[in-house]
């Protein structure tokens, strides 16, 4: 145990050191100086509104808003449809916290999925470092997964400090109490521990078992699908709209009692009505709960040798490609394209723009039919369902918002990490006689002409379906497309200017701080726009938003090319 230890403190404190010598010290010194501000600003802002409620007069009204003072200095009226959401809410009986309980939950769920289907690659996490661990050292097999996991659960822990200054926020906007904004920091947290430790779980359980980690997919989709059969189940029987179902299924108090997604969700839920006895509870049954985990991973006998052999000996390969495509030498493909493959070769474009023509022929040349890629139909089938149950249950406002939303998280997740990596990792983007920003800038237009051919069908259809004026279709794609822009830039410079050797996980972390407060501008636009009614030209702001910022991000990253 001292050996593990001693193993995980010093190999957290190193990654963290290198990220600090990084222009990363200026972002979390950033973070703090803004938190501390927002909070006392918060906090005056809180004091004073009290005193201001004997010296003014405010008169709400869901249609009409007339702000006066007393005084008569300043007399303003403006007309807002502010009671929208306190509608949608009242109408379903939606409260506070019951918006924190469905939350927890889809966070819950989203998590566990993504945990139990990485859990069959845990394998890979491994490192040239730990072999000697494993062979070398008395600590269990799954001890040492479990640290590779921990380094990454707690760098992420590290860095997720920063919401502990969204505390203040959530008391002042969300009318949250001290503990009941506290909680939902505290279940984040607790929701990336017991993911780490999920994952240790399935991936220890299904080494043991013959084929096991070939069939937890199997396993995931079955699990999934009677959750999905028991909300069509219980919408149908009980004869309930889509809302109320949705709260009714996934977020019912009755459901509290089951183990690790109710008692996440209770913590919260209960800490925002106030009782805080039943929130503690929930806490101590969870943190019980985590410790027997733990105890059952490291009764288990577990047998990871050749994993962790084949793994590191991969990662060991993947260092020295890395290291030899920088230096413009040769990259052998260690596995060989099926044989359907379009191979008459590349004749497209010269100089820096090869790479834009690169990125469009590639596309087809991958596609079904030469037209429709995967994402193209994944895409297309959320979208479609999408704009159906918008037309079916969304019997007010603009039901094209339904389906582009969805498009619009999807492109963006795709984005996360580094999507121009095919370039700048291989040989000839430093072989090819051109200027550095001119290569990059070609190579992010060809990223972002294939996402927009793959989305030019589901927004015709989501369109064609809902029956949407063509004009706020071709607002809402680009819109999409500025965002993809953005990210995918935002991506390029963490990948560029963070030591390829630090934690992946830090690096998704710091670029989602990066995208928060990026599309921070843009999202208050759209919010403005439906509020205002005018949600067509608040998405063209927004999208020339999101491209000006792109292109001043971009412009940073051939300060950084060469520093892989």
């Amino acid at each position: 145990m001292r050996a593990f230890l001693y193993y995980a403190t010093h190999s957290l404190l190193n990654t963290i050191k290198k990220l600090m010598k990084t222009w990363v010290a200026i972002i979390v010194v950033m973070i703090i100086c803004f938190g501390l501000i927002g909070g006392i600003t918060a906090v005056v802002d809180n004091i004073q509104s009290g005193k201001e409620q004997d010296t003014s007069v405010t008169e709400v009204d869901d249609g009409d808003v007339v702000v006066s003072d007393e005084n008569g200095d300043v007399v303003a009226e403006f007309e807002v449809d502010r009671g929208t959401f306190k509608e949608f809410f009242k109408k379903y009986n939606i409260s506070k916290e019951v918006i924190v309980d469905f939350a927890i939950s889809a966070l819950f769920l989203l998590i566990l999925a993504t945990n139990v289907y990485n859990s069959k690659s845990s394998g890979k996490i491994f490192m040239p470092a730990d072999v000697p661990m494993l062979f070398a050292s008395p600590m269990r097999p799954q001890t040492v997964l479990m640290f590779r996991l921990l380094s990454s659960l707690g760098t992420s822990l590290f860095f997720s400090l920063f919401m502990l200054y969204q505390i203040p926020n959530l008391m002042y906007n969300a009318k949250l109490g001290l503990w009941g904004a506290v909680s939902c920091v505290i279940v984040y947290m607790l929701s990336l521990v017991i993911s780490t430790l999920i994952q240790v779980a399935f991936y220890t359980i299904a080494s043991k078992v013959k084929n096991g980690t070939e069939n937890i997919n199997k396993v995931l989709i079955g699990a999934y699908g009677l959750i999905g059969l028991g909300f069509v189940a219980y919408v149908t029987i009980g004869k309930k709209e889509l809302i109320p179902g949705l709260v009714g299924y996934f977020a019912n108090p009755k459901t509290h009692w089951v183990p690790f997604w109710g008692w996440l969700r209770g913590i919260s839920y209960y800490a925002v009505t106030g009782d805080i006895k039943l929130s503690l509870l929930y806490l101590g049954l969870f943190v019980v709960a985590c410790i027997l985990i733990i105890i059952f991973i490291w009764k288990v006998k577990a047998d990871f040798y050749e994993d962790a052999m084949f793994a590191a000996e991969k990662k060991a390969e993947q260092i020295e490609n890395a290291r030899r495509s920088t230096n413009g030498a040769t990259v052998v493909r260690s596995k060989e394209r099926k044989g359907s493959l379009d191979r008459e070769g590349f004749h497209y474009g010269s100089g820096a723009n090869v790479f834009f023509y690169k990125a469009v022929f590639n596309r087809f040349r991958f596609a079904k039919l030469k037209i429709f890629s995967t994402t193209m139909i994944v895409y297309t089938l959320v979208a479609g369902i999408a704009a159906y149950l918008s037309r079916v249950y969304l019997t007010t406002g603009d039901g094209f918002i339904v389906p582009a939303a969805a498009l619009g998280i999807m492109v963006f997740y795709r984005t996360l990490g580094d999507p121009i990596r095919e370039d700048t990792s291989r040989e000839f983007f430093a072989l090819i006689p051109a200027k550095d920003y001119s290569k990059i800038i070609y190579s992010l237009l060809g990223c972002l002409t294939v996402t927009a051919i793959d989305l030019l069908l589901p927004m015709v259809l989501s369109g064609v379906i809902l029956g949407t004026n063509p004009v706020t279709i071709i607002a809402w794609f680009l819109f999409i497309l500025s965002i993809s822009f953005f990210a995918t830039t935002v991506g390029t410079f963490i990948a560029l200017s963070i030591p390829g050797e630090s934690a992946k996980t830090l690096k998704t972390i710091i670029q989602m701080i990066f995208l928060y407060m990026g599309l921070g501008p843009s999202a208050v636009a759209v919010i403005l726009g439906m509020i205002f009614h005018q949600l067509t030209l608040t998405l063209f702001i927004g999208c020339v938003i999101n491209a000006a910022i792109g292109f001043l991000v971009s412009l940073l990253l051939p300060l950084f090319l060469r520093r892989k």
